[in-house]
């Protein structure tokens, strides 16, 4: 079993230094730290399976890795978790990533050297052997809002190869034949599975899926804007935009606004989630539910099941509801 001893050794640091990273202190040189990281993962230690007389104390602490709780799904998610464990004693932590894998894998490293419980992420797919091996280690994982494409991880996520297929259905029997999808990175899993939805669904349907355009980028309100302003200024508009999440649908808003573009009259949209003020918004916005309530419902109960027993590697697949509202028009052919 690998020690602290042999991480110090690795990592050229006294044994001293090397519990002082684990259980965060501030007073320790970044040169240090990271020679400390890379040892640890170097070696699959596991600083909870050496310390599990921890796992007696009467708090917990849940760490949580998301990439961007700005963005108002993951918000609510965070929300959900604060208001079922930051109680007698209990310590939610939480780590942006922006998609970003390096800033994810430190984000995970902290996780550990803080002896998270349990450690919830919303994957980039970039560090999935990393945390596959703390899994095997001992250290409980959660995946939301994404699954993984090579290990086995609990996770919760909305269908979004069904979801996709289902919207593209519904603007299709709107009129709708010239779409555009715009998105944030394509290596997401949540990216892969529209993807293939969309292939299903032309290729089922006998339809041409060079009608549908493809952009991806960020899940930011610019990176909407920037590209709803490159096809207006083509001249060669879509007639509906769909976008993959609420924050995407912001940009395209607004840059429609300031375009002089009307909703649904002169282009169409539906998104992946709703506007955080979606209630205020004129017309309002058609979006695939993101399930906020019943992933964080599930959620809580696996991360109470983890503090007691080891958590059984299951996906639990929540079915898409298309909430049908005001921003599609319907096309009319001659």
């Amino acid at each position: 079993m690998v020690t602290i001893k042999d991480v110090a050794k690795r990592a050229g640091v006294s044994i001293a230094t090397v519990s002082r990273i684990i259980n965060g202190a501030d007073n320790v040189g970044e040169q240090y730290r990271t020679a400390v990281r890379q040892a640890i993962e170097e070696l699959d230690y596991q600083p909870n399976a050496a310390a599990q007389s921890m796992k007696k104390r009467t708090f917990r602490t849940i760490g949580m890795v998301m990439s961007d709780f700005s963005v108002p799904f993951f918000e609510k998610i965070l929300k959900q978790i604060e208001r079922a464990y930051r109680n007698n004693g209990n310590l939610v932590l939480f780590v942006n990533t922006y998609e970003d894998p390096e800033i994810e894998k430190k984000g995970i490293q902290f996780m550990v050297e803080k002896q998270a419980d349990v450690l919830v992420i919303a994957s980039t797919g970039k560090n999935e052997d990393y945390l596959a091996r703390l899994q095997e280690r001992g250290m409980s994982i959660i995946f939301i809002d994404r699954r993984s494409r090579d290990h086995p991880f609990p996770s919760i996520y909305v269908d979004k190869r069904t979801a996709m297929y289902q919207v593209l259905e519904y603007l299709t029997q709107m009129g709708h034949e010239e779409i555009a999808f715009i998105t944030g990175p394509r290596h997401l899993s949540t990216n892969y599975d529209r993807y293939s939805g969309a292939s299903d669904f032309f290729y089922e349907k006998l339809l041409d899926p060079g009608k549908m355009r493809y952009f991806f980028g960020e899940f930011s309100e610019e990176y909407g804007y920037s590209v709803m302003e490159e096809l207006i200024k083509r001249g060669n508009l879509p007639t509906a935009v769909l976008v993959g999440s609420a924050i995407l649908a912001s940009g395209v808003i607004l840059c429609c606004k300031d375009r002089g573009i009307r909703i649904p009259e002169d282009i169409s949209l539906v998104s992946f989630g709703d506007l955080a003020c979606g209630k205020l918004i004129e017309p309002r916005l058609t979006y695939v539910y993101d399930g906020h309530k019943e992933i964080g419902k599930s959620l809580i109960d696996m991360i109470q099941t983890s503090f007691y027993q080891p958590l059984e590697r299951k996906n639990i697949v929540l079915q898409p509801e298309l909430v049908i509202q005001q921003s599609v028009g319907k096309v009319e052919r001659i």
